[in-house]
C-alpha cells in the first residue's frame, strides 16, 4: 500500500492504522509528542488505534512547537 508522509512516499506492507503507521515509522507516541493528519484532517489521538490509513492518503506528522 503507497502512502504518502509529510511530503514523502512511504510504501506499507498491509493496511496499518495511524498507531501502527507511528510505530512502523519509529515515531514516538507518547501524549502531546505528535499531532496527525490524513487528508488535511486532524486525527484525534484517541482515534489512532481505530483510524485506518487507506491507499494513497496523505498523511502529516508534525510535533509541536513551544514559543517563546
Amino acid at each position: 500500500m503507497n502512502i504518502t508522509v509529510n511530503n514523502k512516499s512511504v510504501t506499507l506492507p498491509s493496511a496499518y492504522s495511524v498507531a501502527q503507521l507511528l510505530e512502523f515509522m519509529n515515531i514516538s507516541v507518547a501524549r502531546g509528542t505528535v499531532a496527525v493528519a490524513i487528508n488535511d484532517e486532524i486525527i484525534p489521538q484517541s482515534q489512532w488505534e481505530a483510524h485506518a490509513v487507506l491507499e494513497k492518503d496523505h498523511v502529516t506528522v508534525v510535533a509541536p512547537a513551544q514559543g517563546g
